[in-house]
C-alpha cells in the first residue's frame, strides 16, 4: 500500500514537473519579447555644410557670418590684432547699453568741456581722425555717434565714452566686461575708446559677432548707413566708406592705423528664398584701408551666390543600430533625404528621435524620425527613421535558456 502511494507521488510530480514545463515552454513561446531599445534614445547632430569657393584676400585675417546665425567660417589664423577705428562700434554699443536710444530720439545734450577740447588736440598732434569741437560747445548723444562713426571722429569716441562712463579708464573696465557678454572672447579694449591705441585687439570672427549686434541695433543700423552726416558748427563730413551702396553694401565700420593695417567690417542685404537675410565680411591686417574695402566686394558677392538647398542627411544613410541580444543587428536609416536652406559653411543641428522597437519586425519599420528647425531662410522639416533590415526573433532554444528577454 505505502509502495503504490509513493509510486502515485512520483507520478504526480513528474506530471508537474512536465506541467510546468509546457507552461514555460508556452510561456517562452508565446508572450511577446520586450521591445529593442536602440543606444541613446535621442541625439543631435551637428552638421556642417561644404564650404563655399570664397575669394579670400591674401593677407592678414578675415571671417564671414549671417546675422542671426553668427559666424560661419573665418580664414587666416585667428590673432588678435589692433582694431583701428572698428573699435568705435564697441564704443557706441556700449553707451547705448547705459543710455539707449530709439528711432527718431536725439537722447541727451552732452556739453563738451576743457578736457574734451585738450584731447582733441591730442589726436590732431597725432594725425589721427578729428571732429573739430570747442570747450562749451554741445551736442546730442545721437550727433556724437553720428559724428563718432561716419568721420570717425577719434576725439568724439573718448568723449563719449568719459560722458557715459566717467573716464576712459572707467569705460574701458566696462567694455572689456561687456565684449566677454557678446561672446568676443578674443578682444581686449585698451587705453582709449576710439581704437587708435594698438592696445584696442581682436579677431576677424570677433567682429562678425560684433557686427551683428550694431545690426541687431536700429539706431546704429540707421547711422553706419549714412555716406555723409551735417555735424553742428563743422558742416557735412563724409563716410570713409567708399563702397557702402555697392553690391547691398549697408555698412558697417572702417578702421585704418599703421599699427593695424586697414580694417573693415562690413554688412550687406540680399534676398534669398523670397527673404531678407544679412551676411557680414570681417577683413584685418590689409595692407591699406583701400585694398581692404575693395577686396570686400568680391567676398559679398560670392557669400550672396553661396545659399542653396542642402541635403543634411541622405535617404538610406545609416544613423544608428539596435543590438540583438540572440545576435544579430537592425540598422537604422534615414526614410527620406533632410534637407534645408542654408549658406554654405554653415552648419545645422539634426534631431535625432529614436523609439524602441518591437520583435519582429519587418525592414522598413518607422522607429522614429530626424529633424532640422527652421531658419531665417526655409521651415522646419522632418523625415522618419526606418529599420533597414528586418528584426529577426530568436531560436526556440535561446528563448527557453534566456527568459527574460520575454516581458
Amino acid at each position: 500500500m505505502v509502495k503504490r502511494k509513493s509510486r502515485r507521488s512520483r507520478l504526480y510530480f513528474a506530471f508537474f514537473i512536465l506541467l510546468l514545463a509546457a507552461l514555460y515552454t508556452g510561456l517562452c513561446l508565446l508572450l511577446p519579447l520586450k521591445a529593442l531599445s536602440a543606444r541613446g534614445q535621442s541625439s543631435s547632430i551637428k552638421i556642417t555644410t561644404p564650404k563655399g569657393n570664397l575669394p579670400w584676400p591674401k593677407y592678414g585675417e578675415a571671417a564671414v557670418g549671417l546675422a542671426g546665425s553668427g559666424i560661419v567660417e573665418t580664414h587666416g589664423q585667428q590673432t588678435p590684432r589692433p582694431t583701428a577705428s572698428v573699435a568705435k562700434l564697441i564704443t557706441a554699443l556700449s553707451v547705448l547699453k547705459k543710455y539707449p536710444l530709439a528711432i527718431g530720439q536725439q537722447g541727451p545734450t552732452i556739453t563738451l568741456d576743457a578736457t574734451d577740447y585738450s584731447i582733441y588736440l591730442n589726436y590732431v598732434n597725432e594725425q589721427g581722425s578729428v571732429v573739430p569741437i570747442y570747450s562749451g560747445e554741445t551736442l546730442s548723444e545721437y550727433q556724437m555717434l553720428e559724428a563718432m562713426l561716419i568721420p570717425s571722429g577719434n576725439n568724439i569716441a573718448d568723449a563719449l565714452a568719459r560722458w557715459a562712463y566717467g573716464s576712459i579708464s572707467s569705460y574701458d573696465s566696462f567694455a572689456n566686461s561687456f565684449v566677454r557678454q557678446l561672446g568676443m572672447d578674443h578682444t581686449t579694449v585698451g587705453g582709449d575708446a576710439s581704437g587708435f591705441s594698438p592696445l584696442t585687439t581682436s579677431t576677424a570672427g570677433d567682429l562678425i559677432i560684433l557686427g551683428e549686434n550694431v545690426m541687431n541695433n536700429p539706431v546704429l543700423k540707421q547711422i553706419v548707413n549714412m555716406k555723409s552726416v551735417d555735424v553742428p558748427n563743422v558742416g557735412v563730413m563724409h563716410n570713409y566708406d567708399n563702397i557702402l551702396g555697392l553690391d547691398n553694401i549697408i555698412g558697417i565700420k572702417t578702421g585704418n592705423s599703421n599699427q593695424a593695417g586697414g580694417v573693415f567690417l562690413s554688412a550687406a542685404t540680399n534676398k534669398v528664398n523670397s527673404k531678407n537675410v544679412t551676411v557680414l565680411t570681417a577683413i584685418m591686417g590689409a595692407p591699406d584701408l583701400s585694398a581692404s574695402l575693395s577686396d570686400t566686394v568680391p567676398l559679398v558677392v560670392s557669400l550672396e551666390n553661396d545659399f542653396a538647398q542642402t541635403v543634411l542627411i541622405n535617404k538610406g544613410e545609416v544613423l544608428g543600430e539596435f543590438k540583438q541580444p540572440w545576435g544579430g543587428l537592425v540598422q537604422i536609416s534615414a526614410g527620406g533625404n533632410l534637407s534645408t536652406y542654408i549658406l554654405q559653411g554653415q552648419s545645422a543641428l539634426v534631431k535625432v528621435n529614436l523609439n524602441s522597437l518591437k520583435v519582429p519586425a519587418r525592414a522598413g519599420a518607422v522607429v522614429g524620425n530626424i529633424s532640422v528647425n527652421a531658419n531665417q531662410l526655409s521651415g522646419g522639416q522632418s523625415e522618419p527613421l526606418i529599420t533597414a533590415n528586418a528584426a529577426t526573433p530568436p531560436s526556440l532554444e535561446y528563448r527557453l535558456l534566456h527568459p527574460w528577454i520575454i516581458l
